[in-house]
C-alpha cells in the first residue's frame, strides 16, 4: 500500500518540476506522457497560451495557466527566464533520476514521519491506512494526501539564455537581453496584452553576443503590427539585430540575409525603434543622420520610464556590455551579465585597469540594493586554470569576460546586497556541482544574514 501512496504521489508531480524548472515554459506545465488521456471536454480560454486543469490530472484545485500574469505589483515584479551563459541546456537523463530519487525518498520520509504518528506502544498502527489517508486510496484521495505533506520543490538547473522581465507598478513592460528565453517572455507579454490597444515594449540590451540576442526572431511580440517595441542598447547591440534583421534601417547586406535567420524586417510588421546608449561627453553623436539609430542617450545619464528610473552602467567584457541600475520608489535591482573581474598579474596592464574601474562603478551603483543578478560562471580555480568544467582540462579563462563567484559573493557583501542572484552558468558544469554551490551559498546566506543562491529560470520575484 505505501508503495502505491509514493509511487503516485511523487510521479504526479514530477513532471511539474522537471519542465517548470527546466525553462521549457513560463509556467509549471503538466505533461501527458505520464498522466492520462486529456478529457474530450478539455477548451482553450480565449487569449491564454494553453491552460491545463490540474484538478482532472491531480485533483489541485487550481488551473495553471501558461502566458498568464500576475496582478498586484507593488513596485517591481522580476521574471528570470533564461539565466543560462553561452548556450542553453536540458537536463541529462541522469541528472533527472537524482532529482526524481530525491523526490522519491523525501516523500517516502514524509510518509512514515506521518504512519509514525498512529502507531501504538507495540509500533503498529492504531489507525487504518483509509484514516491515515483520509479515504480510500483513489486518485483524489492519493493526491489530497500527497498535498498535505508539504515537500519541498527539488533543485534544478538549466534552461535558456539570458532573458529578464521587468513589469512596473505603474505599467511599463521592460525586457533585458533577447537570448533564448525571450521566445517565452515574449508570449507571456503577448498574453498580457490580450486587452490592450496601446502597446510598448521597452528592450534594454547588455552586449551583442548570440546568447544575448538569439531569442529576437522567435518572439511573438515582433509578429504583431500593434506592437511597439523600443530597443536601448549599445551600437554593437542594435547592430547585431539589424544587419540581419534589418529592422531599425530596412536594409541587409545581400551576404547577410538569410545566414543566420530567415526572417527579416519584411515578415516582422511589429514597430520598432532604437535609441544608442553612448558616452556623448566622450563621443558625441555623429552630424549624418544613420539610418540604425532613431535617437541617443548618454550613458551617464539616467533613462527615465514613468517613474522607474534606469541608469546603464558601462563593465568589462570582450564585446562592449551594458549593465542597469533599476529603480523603482526607492527599490534597486541590479542586473550585470557579462562582466569580469579580472585577475592578472600585471597593474598596470590597461585591461586590468579597465576591468577594476568596471568594477568599482559597478559597486558604486549597488550599494544596499534589494536584488542583484550578476554573472558568476567559474570559481576562481577555474579561471585560473587549475581545474576544467566537466572536464579533467584546465584552461585559463582569463580574458573570457566572466566572473568569479567567489568575487561575486565578496562584492554583493561589500555592498550589502539584500539578496543576490548568480546566474550566467557555464552550461558544462553538472546538476551536483551546482547544487554543492547552492549548499555554500545557503551558509554564506545564515552567516551574513544577506541571501545569496544560484540563479534559477523562471523564478518571479516582487520588490
Amino acid at each position: 500500500m505505501l508503495l502505491i501512496i509514493c509511487g503516485f504521489l511523487s510521479h504526479a508531480k514530477k513532471d511539474v518540476l522537471y519542465y517548470h524548472k527546466a525553462g521549457i515554459s513560463s509556467q509549471p506545465v503538466v505533461s501527458a506522457l505520464f498522466l492520462p488521456e486529456m478529457p474530450s471536454n478539455f477548451q482553450m480560454r480565449p487569449g491564454t497560451s494553453t491552460i491545463f486543469n490540474l484538478a482532472y490530472f491531480t485533483g489541485i484545485t487550481t488551473n495553471i495557466t501558461l502566458g498568464s500574469h500576475m496582478t498586484d505589483i507593488k513596485n517591481l515584479r522580476i521574471h528570470f527566464y533564461g539565466v543560462q551563459g553561452s548556450g542553453s541546456i536540458f537536463p541529462s537523463r541522469a541528472e533527472r533520476q537524482v532529482t526524481q530519487l530525491h523526490s522519491d525518498l523525501q516523500l517516502l520520509q514524509r510518509v512514515f514521519d506521518d504512519l509514525g504518528e498512529h502507531v501504538d506502544a507495540d509500533g503498529k498502527l492504531s489507525v487504518s491506512l483509509e484514516d491515515v489517508i483520509g479515504g480510500s486510496p483513489d486518485r483524489d484521495t492519493l493526491t489530497r494526501y500527497r498535498n498535505s505533506l508539504d515537500l519541498e520543490e527539488q533543485r534544478s538547473y538549466g534552461g535558456w539564455t539570458t532573458c529578464c522581465r521587468i513589469e512596473t507598478s505603474d505599467g511599463y513592460d521592460i525586457v533585458i537581453d533577447c537570448g533564448s528565453g525571450f521566445r517565452v517572455c515574449a508570449g507571456d507579454i503577448v498574453d498580457k496584452w490580450t486587452d490592450t490597444e496601446d502597446r510598448h515594449l521597452y528592450i534594454l540590451g547588455t552586449h551583442a553576443h548570440y546568447d544575448h540576442t538569439e531569442g529576437f526572431d522567435q518572439a511573438a511580440v515582433c509578429f504583431d503590427p500593434k506592437n511597439n517595441i523600443h530597443i536601448l542598447a549599445n551600437r554593437t547591440y542594435l547592430r547585431s539585430l539589424d544587419q540581419n534583421l534589418g529592422i531599425f534601417s530596412h536594409y541587409i547586406d545581400m551576404n547577410l540575409k538569410g545566414v543566420q535567420t530567415p526572417l527579416t524586417y519584411e515578415l516582422m510588421p511589429a514597430r520598432f525603434d532604437s535609441c544608442e546608449i553612448r558616452d556623448l561627453q566622450k563621443d558625441p553623436a555623429p552630424a549624418d543622420p544613420d539610418p540604425m539609430i532613431g535617437r541617443y542617450h548618454d550613458v551617464n545619464e539616467p533613462i527615465e520610464l514613468g517613474q522607474t528610473s534606469i541608469q546603464p552602467i558601462e563593465v568589462f567584457h570582450p564585446n562592449p556590455c551594458l549593465a542597469y541600475r533599476i529603480e523603482h520608489n526607492g527599490k534597486v535591482f541590479i542586473f550585470c551579465t557579462d562582466h569580469e573581474l579580472r585577475w592578472g598579474d600585471d597593474p598596470d596592464d590597461p585591461l586590468q585597469i579597465a576591468s577594476e574601474e568596471a568594477e568599482q562603478r559597478l559597486i558604486q551603483q549597488s550599494m544596499n540594493a534589494d536584488l542583484m543578478y550578476r554573472d558568476g560562471q567559474f570559481l576562481r580555480i577555474e579561471y585560473d586554470g587549475q581545474q576544467g568544467i566537466g572536464t579533467p582540462i584546465g584552461v585559463s579563462r582569463k580574458g573570457w569576460g566572466h566572473s568569479c563567484i567567489e568575487d561575486v559573493m565578496e562584492m554583493a557583501i561589500q555592498c550589502n546586497v539584500a539578496h543576490t542572484m548568480i546566474g550566467h552558468h557555464d552550461p558544462n558544469r553538472t546538476w551536483s556541482e551546482r547544487s554543492w554551490i547552492d549548499e555554500i551559498l545557503v551558509r554564506k546566506s545564515q552567516q551574513t544574514g544577506l541571501k545569496l543562491e544560484l540563479a534559477r529560470a523562471e523564478t518571479v520575484i516582487d520588490l
